[in-house]
């Protein structure tokens, strides 16, 4: 749940999750970033991260989020024009940006 300040309030939740299950853990195992995710149907929608309570306004930037800080090594993305190999979506879309003026 949220306080009144918009702030995650992590006393009242009982769904968060242990911070010792991130990180290098889960090293080369894929993560459903799904399951980590809060989402307080309030207007506007909120996003919380389940991890550590990080509170995003759009659901890719909690994603991102846990891409990078939760689960750095977890997921990897392939650019299908070059092969390289990224560990955030959102790395390989901003990569993609280099192959439009080729």
């Amino acid at each position: 749940s949220y306080d009144d300040y918009g702030q995650y309030d992590q006393s009242y939740d009982s769904t968060m999750m242990d911070p010792n299950i991130a990180g290098d853990n889960n090293k080369g195992q894929p993560v459903r970033l799904e399951d980590y995710i809060n989402v307080e149907n309030a207007f506007p929608k909120k996003f919380g991260c389940l991890i550590c309570g990080k509170v995003f306004g759009m659901k890719h930037h909690v994603e991102n989020h846990l891409e990078s800080q939760h689960f750095p090594h977890s997921n990897e993305y392939q650019c299908a024009q070059c092969n390289q190999v990224f560990n955030t979506r959102h790395k390989l879309q901003r990569h993609m940006g280099t192959h439009r003026n080729t």
